[in-house]
């Protein structure tokens, strides 16, 4: 069974609001497979299509791409509880399914930015909250490095229906990784995270969150009363019609992820034995005594 197309975007027209054309595109993956052929230390030549990705949310900067690219692989050393036992093509998710939807919606926002949304479930259900993360971090962030291209992410978070026991599984530790992995990978273009019906007992998970943040990331955080409160930044209908919009429902969407996952069993497969090999490394990585863990790379400002 195919999926349906749950990324909508046009390759063309991203490259042209970026000031690119095809034939520079390739150019710049050239460089950069050039350069991935040196670093021994790598686990693989990715495929030009997450080059390409990568190349795009570091606005065609040779320099950074090549360090997002490094961290993409080399977190899953860093962080192993971020990446590991979370292939799609497992039953290790099922409980993450009972719990919460993680869906980037498939329609693109006029400034052609993808919103990714996660909303909890009216459920009891008390999961690791690290396979939530895992999740995102892993799965989905892979499929859209193979098959997305946009300006910019927005994330909503739908907060109505988590209980204080799943809230509280956020602990210091975990926040942090989190916040490792978006500043490191995932938040070059990073527009902004919207959290919405968000209980009052939160609000100090919250503030520790926002407090790993860089200060750009940490200026795009914000907290609403309600979903309408967010319409001043996109159409409403472009979201899920759970959620007052004319897309898909939620669960509509979230089988075609299912699907999607299923057709990228083997690259899930290949991804659960990839390790940075350390050893290979041209120049060693240094301890970073802010982070807690060892990374030799600057940080990298959002746009």
């Amino acid at each position: 069974m195919k999926s349906e197309t749950v990324l909508i975007t046009d390759r063309d027209e991203i490259r042209k609001l970026s000031g690119k054309s095809k034939e520079s595109v390739f150019r710049d993956i050239k460089i950069i497979k050039e350069w991935l052929e040196t670093q021994k230390h790598l686990p693989e030549i990715p495929s030009d299509n997450l080059i390409e990705f990568f190349l795009n949310n570091c606005k065609f900067s040779i320099e950074k791409t090549k360090q997002n690219l490094d961290m993409y692989y080399t977190l899953r050393n860093l962080i192993p509880d971020m990446y590991q036992n979370v292939n799609p093509s497992t039953p290790n998710l099922e409980e993450v399914y009972k719990k919460v939807y993680m869906i980037p919606l498939p329609q693109l926002t006029p400034s052609k930015e993808r919103i990714i949304l996660f909303r909890y479930k009216d459920v009891d259900d008390i999961v690791d909250i690290r396979k939530i993360y895992a999740h995102y971090l892993n799965n989905i962030y892979e499929i859209r490095a193979q098959e997305d291209l946009t300006m910019g992410d927005v994330v909503l978070v739908d907060l109505e229906h988590i209980s204080f026991a799943m809230a509280a599984k956020n602990t210091p530790v975990i926040l942090k990784q989190v916040a490792l992995a978006m500043e490191k990978v995932h938040s070059l273009r990073m527009k902004g995270i919207f959290i919405f019906n968000c209980p009052n007992y939160l609000t100090n998970f919250l503030n520790l969150f926002k407090s790993f943040l860089s200060s750009k990331l940490s200026e795009r955080f914000h907290v609403y009363p309600t979903i309408e409160s967010i319409g001043k930044h996109f159409p409403i209908d472009i979201l899920p019609s759970d959620l007052g919009g004319k897309e898909k429902s939620l669960d509509e969407l979230e089988a075609m992820w299912k699907v999607k996952f299923m057709e990228f069993k083997d690259r899930f497969d290949e991804l659960e034995k990839m390790k940075v090999n350390e050893k290979l490394r041209p120049e060693k990585l240094k301890n970073d005594e802010l982070l807690g863990y060892y990374g030799n790379f600057k940080k990298i400002d959002t746009d």
